[in-house]
């Protein structure tokens, strides 16, 4: 199963995709888990936590789930190793690795490059210039100019797509 980015400022729709991805899959009989540290009650999942250790433990025993971890660039930072595995190692378990974050510069480089899909919803012009490097997509610049909702799909070796959650 393909690893996910979703990516955005604040407010821009990123969460709200999160959660209408939680739901299709757990509407189609995918486990569904949740490490997030706001504790959002409003997921729909089989396993939601704040704390790191007990998401590890439940994303290891577990396999072929849809994951999503909110806040990932303080979850999944550039330093830590062991969160980094849910990236290099978690498809090996069937998961399905979806990070959310502000700021993609704050996942290490290793998981966003073991991700086949980005969402990019609105982006400062710097975020929006590691984007478009590292997907080879000169359209993804535009995500600065990007209203709330509206969004970029791009996947490793296909077409850019445009999309608007509202």
């Amino acid at each position: 199963m393909p690893h996910t980015i979703i990516l955005g400022m604040t407010e821009s729709g990123k969460t709200t995709m999160a959660k209408q991805l939680a739901a299709h899959y757990k509407a189609n009989g995918i486990g569904v888990l949740v490490l997030d540290p706001m504790a959002d009650p409003n997921w729909e999942c089989d396993f939601k936590t704040a704390d790191v250790d007990e998401f590890l433990e439940t994303f290891w025993n577990s396999r072929k789930c849809a994951i999503f971890i909110d806040e990932a660039g303080d979850a999944v930072g550039r330093y830590d190793t062991v969160m980094q595995r849910t990236a290099t190692k978690g498809r090996h378990w069937g998961h399905n690795c979806h990070y959310i974050t502000q700021r993609g510069a704050q996942l290490a480089t290793t998981v966003r490059d073991q991700c086949s899909h980005l969402f990019l919803f609105t982006s400062s012009l710097n975020d929006s210039k590691i984007h478009s490097n590292e997907w080879n997509q000169p359209e993804l610049l535009k995500a600065r100019n990007l209203q709330k909702g509206h969004y970029f799909h791009a996947t490793r070796f296909g077409m850019l797509e445009s999309g608007n959650l509202f």
